[in-house]
């Protein structure tokens, strides 16, 4: 997708990576504490990419408001809803976004791509959309576990622990996999177009730049940005 400037938004950065890692609050923690107010909380599930593509600007600042990573009265992130989240950066290709998501997902080691649930997602389109999701996350993981790096190191490392990690032969590194569900998603009968966030449409399925996996399921999008160090 475009790598043009994303600075309307840029007071998303790091929402969600926080929502990763911490706990989310509800507010029945603390029955003295205000009303909780709807806007706070992820809609689970979201809106479907049509409808997420119809007021761009609109999506951004609502998702923007929000305070927590998990649906309201849930006390524990989940990686469903870290796919979810994922899902609406890369439908409004907010790049800067949806990296920030994947490095959050990647610091989540107990979170395997493969375990992700099926979501039984009854809009097809946004069915397909989480199934492509899925291929992402695996080619940026999968591109950092060829580096030697691996989800269960910590986040600092001596140059010595670097070094041995590259030096591991490849059959004992960690690749990630997509889950099993995601080869059952049938692909959209009608190609579902989805423009980068300057509004630019690739020329159609025979477009180098369309992303594969995505093209797969009958949705033509810019391959994104995923590779993050």
């Amino acid at each position: 997708m475009s790598a043009k400037g994303i600075s309307p938004w840029s007071k998303l950065r790091g929402i969600f990576g926080r929502a990763a890692r911490e706990k989310p609050r509800t507010a029945q923690e603390d029955p003295d504490g205000p009303r909780p107010n709807p806007n706070d909380y992820p809609t689970f599930p979201p809106l479907p990419p049509r409808d997420l593509l119809q007021n761009p600007a609109a999506q951004f600042d609502r998702i923007a408001a929000r305070k927590y990573g998990a649906p309201q009265g849930e006390y524990e992130d989940k990686p469903l809803y870290g796919l979810y989240r994922f899902y609406e950066f890369v439908v409004l290709d907010s790049v800067t976004n949806y990296r920030n998501s994947l490095e959050a997902f990647w610091r989540r080691r107990d979170w395997p791509v493969r375990d992700i649930p099926d979501p039984q997602d009854p809009d097809p389109e946004r069915y397909a959309f989480l199934a492509g999701c899925t291929y992402l996350m695996v080619r940026a993981f999968n591109a950092r576990v060829k580096l030697g790096l691996d989800r269960s190191m910590p986040s600092l490392i001596t140059p010595d622990e670097a070094e041995e990690l590259r030096r591991r032969p490849d059959h004992l590194r960690k690749y990630e996999r997509v889950p099993e569900w995601v080869e059952k998603v049938p692909p959209l009968e009608e190609l579902l177009v989805v423009p980068t966030h300057d509004g630019e449409v690739l020329a159609g399925r025979e477009d180098p730049r369309a992303d594969p996996d995505f093209l797969a399921k009958g949705i033509l999008l810019w391959t994104p940005h995923i590779y993050f160090t």
